[in-house]
């Protein structure tokens, strides 16, 4: 995949984080790269998921911002038309 997969305007001061997460919720991999959360879903066990949130960082402290979502069925779908 050679184009990057944004949640938030190019402008926007949040920092994507993905999260890998097993069947009971527990992260397995974690990072801001969408691609290499694609890639470790593909690697992964049955019944993991992909979690997305966005965090506002200054240069001390990050801070989550609104909830996490569960994008799994979108990468899915994504993947299966070929995106």
């Amino acid at each position: 995949m050679s184009e990057v997969i944004a949640f938030h305007p190019r402008v926007s001061p949040l920092i994507n984080l993905y999260e890998v997460v097993d069947e009971k919720g527990v992260a397995i991999w974690g990072g801001n790269s969408a691609n290499e959360a694609i890639e470790y879903l593909r690697r992964s066990p049955i019944n993991c998921r992909v979690l997305v949130s966005g965090w506002e960082s200054d240069e001390e402290d990050a801070h989550l911002v609104g909830q996490s979502l569960d994008i799994t069925k979108v990468i899915y779908a994504a993947l299966a038309v070929g995106l």
